[in-house]
């Protein structure tokens, strides 16, 4: 117990060495994993590459990487089984790869690496030590530990997974590609909402903001009402008309089934599940001199048959 003990108490001293950093707002797990690109339950299956010089207070060769298995996705694209994960150097905001050790399951939400350098290669991930992007998982009792919240210090995967999935369509704004009217037809659609939408820039160039993400095409607006109501308008790209539909829309979403119901004049118009909840983000230029990132949240649905 006393060797753990000491074991933390350096690697808390690493990471102070590393980066002192103070953090600003609500930096616990739920927090940064709600805005993530990624999370992921992953367990740690090799370090990877070594640092060739020594690491004071750390008697043994600093591993600079770690392969992790991806265990259960919740969020985000990563379609890969195994991913690299970087660490620090003695000189970079990041944990030291030394506090993961191999074997053990950790719940994370790192940042993918853009591009690749002396610090880590292009589509990896890191961690970033001014927040809590990672937590240790006791896999066997199916608990995280760590600053989940800034008042709970542990959440269930099952407590975790409900959270992290859970939607709320109530008074939300949505788009979706209906190019030829796909968006009635297709068995396979997908649902954008602009995460980020108070922004400014983002308010005065919406309409062309969901072009570009859209990718120059015809696209429909889903207004859900917190009254259960539905407002769906119709963008026309050549002649930039917009259609509003007509009649009783209503809307019902099941949390639990990850089920969205359609409802026209009270009956069933069309019914999707929902298979996978992603974030994605596109970099609007008004100017060259002036870009704004939009952030998204991405779900993607099957129609399932009446």
């Amino acid at each position: 117990m006393n060797r753990i003990i000491f074991l933390i108490i350096i690697l808390i001293s690493f990471k102070t060495f590393a980066c002192d950093c103070e953090c600003v707002g609500d930096c616990s797990f739920k927090s940064v994993s709600s805005g993530s690109d990624f999370v992921a339950l992953v367990k740690v299956i090799e370090y990877s590459d070594y640092l060739d010089y020594e690491i004071d207070g750390y008697d043994k060769k600093m591993p600079f990487s770690m392969t992790v298995e991806v265990i259960e996705k919740y969020i985000g694209s990563e379609s890969r089984k195994k991913i690299k994960i970087w660490g620090d150097n003695g000189m970079l905001c990041r944990p030291y790869i030394a506090n993961f050790e191999i074997g053990k399951y950790y719940l994370i939400a790192p940042s993918k690496i853009n591009e690749t350098s002396d610090n880590g290669n292009k589509n990896d991930y890191d961690f970033f030590s001014c927040y809590t992007d990672y937590l240790v998982v006791d896999f066997n009792k199916k608990i995280a530990f760590g600053e989940y919240t800034k008042r709970e210090k542990e959440v269930s995967l099952q407590e975790f997974e409900r959270e992290i999935k859970n939607l709320n369509f109530k008074k939300t704004e949505w788009f979706v590609n209906n190019n030829k009217k796909t968006f009635y037809k297709s068995d396979s659609i997908t649902l954008y909402k602009i995460l980020n939408k108070k922004n400014k820039e983002i308010i005065l160039n919406r309409n062309l903001i969901l072009r570009e993400k859209n990718n120059g095409k015809d696209f429909t607006e889903l207004t859900f009402k917190g009254n259960k109501k539905l407002i769906l308008k119709d963008t026309n790209i050549e002649k930039w008309t917009e259609t509003e539909h007509l009649g009783n829309w209503n809307w019902k979403y099941d949390n639990e089934k990850l089920k969205l119901d359609l409802f026209f004049n009270k009956k069933i118009n069309s019914s999707f599940k929902i298979y996978s909840i992603e974030r994605d983000y596109l970099i609007w230029k008004k100017d060259k001199d002036k870009t704004t990132k939009v952030h998204f949240l991405v779900l993607k649905l099957k129609r399932i048959k009446q």
